[in-house]
């Protein structure tokens, strides 16, 4: 098991998340992890893309990895997975790459030792025992972002909101 090794919670700017994207059917046999990891093992070109736009760069200057709902419904029940950056909300999206705005907000951020696929539940944990935050409700408002540092350290985002 995975060990939250730090949790925070910030407000942020307006966004443009800037990547490429991939689709899959909801619950496949096959798992995401196989066109998602296909993905991020390809995705040098991605960053190497974004670099070029550093007058665009925001504080998140990390590579990530967004799970997106904007094309679920009943029927498709499609789920996107966009490897890419956190950039500013004026960014030229570079021909060929996919973009979400995202608006200003809150996003909780927990940092794990690895990856074993409960680190969701645990930042969720973290945002309801800080009392003042709730998570993003529904399929459209929420998303995530994962990523590997230098230190082998493993990141997973959630969007929050302040309770009323």
């Amino acid at each position: 098991m995975s060990n939250l090794l730090s949790f925070e919670i910030e407000k942020h700017e307006p966004y443009r998340f800037i990547g490429k994207s991939v689709y899959a059917h909801a619950g496949m046999q096959c798992g995401q992890a196989n066109f998602a990891g296909f993905l991020w093992d390809n995705s040098a070109w991605i960053f190497d893309k974004l670099n070029e736009l550093k007058d665009y760069a925001t504080n998140e200057i990390h590579n990530a990895a967004l799970l997106t709902w904007e094309k679920y419904d009943p029927n498709t029940k499609l789920l996107g997975y966009t490897v890419g950056r956190f950039m500013k909300a004026d960014t030229p999206v570079p021909s060929g790459m996919d973009f979400f705005d995202i608006p200003a907000g809150y996003i909780a951020k927990g940092w794990f030792d690895k990856e074993d696929g409960d680190e969701e539940n645990m930042v969720r944990d973290a945002i309801e025992q800080q009392g003042e935050y709730k998570r993003t409700s529904g399929l459209a408002g929420g998303w995530f972002g994962v990523e590997v540092n230098g230190n082998d350290t493993f990141g997973y985002y959630l969007s929050c909101e302040k309770k009323n």
